[in-house]
Formats: C-alpha cells, sequence, structure tokens
C-alpha cells in the first residue's frame, strides 16, 4: 500500500494486480467543517449536502468514473456495481463486485467510520465489502467472495477500529470465538489502555479468517493495521466521536490494460 496525495486528497492506495484499481480516503482534503470535517463523503449525514456533494465529486474525479454508492445496512447482501446503479438508491446492500467489462465506468464506493473496509481481488473480478460487526460475524466476507466470478487470490483490509479499541460484552465476545476461534479474543476484559470497557476483539483477525476459509493465502492478505479509534486526527470514528460524524470511503474501479 502506498500513501499519496491527489488533487489535494490524501490517500492511501492499494497495489492490486491488472486491471484493478482501491482507494481510501481519510478525512482530509474536504469542504464540510466542524463534526464532519473534512472529507465527509456520506449523504446521509447531518452535513450540509452542498459540501457533501462536493466532497463525492472530488472522490469520483480520481477514477473518472460515475460512484455508486450503495444503501449500507450492515446486512449480507453484494451485488454488481452496474446491477446495483439500476436500482432504487435506498436498497440495502453492503458489498459490491466490479468487472472490468460489465462494470465499466462504474467506481464502487463504500462509506466507512470504524467498519472493516474488506477488498478482494482475483483473475476475473474484484469485490468490496463493509465489515460491521454484524456483517463479519453474519458473513459479509464469504458473500463478497462467492459473489464474485473468479475466485479470490489477494485481499486488502482497510483502516478500521483495531482490537485494540473494538470492546464488546461477553456474550458477543463469545459468539466471536465460536465462529472465528480464540484467537480473535486478544488478551484479557481488562488489559491495556484500550478505548472503552468489556472484552476485545479483534475484527481484522476475524476477517482474516474469513478469508482464508475463502482459499485467499494468509501472506495475500494486506493490512496496514490502521486504528480509525487511535487515529481520530486522520479518520471519522463512530466509536470515539460518537453518532454525528462523516464517513471516509473505500473506492474501488478498473482500468484498461
Amino acid at each position: 500500500m502506498v500513501v499519496r496525495e491527489i488533487a489535494g486528497i490524501p490517500l492511501i492506495e492499494a497495489t492490486l494486480p491488472g486491471p484493478f484499481r482501491a482507494l481510501f480516503t481519510t478525512r482530509l482534503g474536504g469542504e464540510s467543517s466542524g463534526t464532519f470535517a473534512t472529507l465527509n463523503l456520506s449523504s446521509r449525514s447531518e452535513d450540509e449536502p452542498l459540501f457533501v456533494e462536493r466532497n463525492r465529486a472530488r472522490v469520483a474525479k480520481l477514477a473518472d468514473r460515475l460512484l455508486v454508492s450503495p444503501a449500507q445496512a450492515h446486512g449480507l447482501r453484494v451485488a454488481g456495481a452496474a446491477e446495483y446503479f439500476q436500482q432504487d438508491p435506498d436498497t440495502p446492500c453492503d458489498g459490491l463486485t466490479i468487472h472490468p467489462e460489465i462494470d465499466k465506468g462504474l467506481a464502487a464506493l463504500l462509506l466507512f467510520a470504524d467498519c472493516v473496509p474488506v477488498v478482494l481481488c482475483g483473475e476475473v473480478d474484484m469485490a468490496m465489502a463493509h465489515g460491521g460487526w454484524r456483517g463479519i460475524l453474519g458473513g459479509i466476507v464469504e458473500q463478497a467472495g462467492r459473489a464474485m466470478m473468479g475466485p479470490p487470490g489477494t485481499a486488502v483490509i482497510g483502516p478500521s477500529i483495531g482490537p485494540c479499541c473494538f470492546r464488546v460484552d461477553e456474550e458477543l465476545a463469545s459468539a466471536f470465538a465460536a465462529r472465528f476461534g480464540a484467537a480473535v479474543l486478544p488478551g484479557s476484559s481488562e488489559d491495556g489502555a484500550s478505548f472503552g470497557r468489556g472484552r476485545r476483539v479483534d475484527l481484522w483477525a476475524a476477517t482474516t479468517k474469513a478469508l482464508v476459509e475463502l482459499g485467499v493465502r494468509e501472506d495475500q492478505v494486506v493490512n496496514p493495521r490502521l486504528c480509525t479509534v487511535c487515529n481520530n486526527d486522520l479518520f471519522f470514528s463512530h466509536r470515539k466521536d460518537g453518532a454525528v460524524t462523516g464517513r471516509q470511503g473505500c473506492l474501488g474501479w478498473t482500468v484498461e490494460t
């Protein structure tokens, strides 16, 4: 992954094979102010709509494509970008696939503020998923992989809440351990100076386990381990900021080769 700035927007660029491209934005480089400063991309937030529209236009220019940004609902639905583009924009969806021909001219944009962005890439197409704890536990990563026309060979986990800061009650922690193994519960319930109280859960480890089950080798899973809570100056964080906050994006598209 490479950190760079394009047109005044700081970005984290994933190095993907072939025609596939993916960028992660931060909260920097936009026009919003206050709680939403500055590159808030969520049109469903309480931010000034004009600022959000301008921010999204800036991001669309990075790919020079029409944006397809689904109504994320912490569910398990994954659709093709062109398929979703034809649907009602309020149709719930938490993942998109992108094919070089079928989805030509479109860029998928998923939004995040602690949830885990997951990009899967294969020889035929790519997929992007919005992994909140409900989705990861319920199988959104697996759904994204199965929705692809070809099997995924590489994957990228984007900036999101880390095991340092994600704490839940014992019941939910036990559910994660039952599904992904005890390794997703690092340390004890009282260790460290993590954000909040409760049992720590490693969503990155759970996501990696799900990817390996899909056939992605663990050494082909890239994770910069950027916690959105710890790096709140760079990223929006629902857990740190509260309910009224912005969203950064994961942008994916294909280019002609």
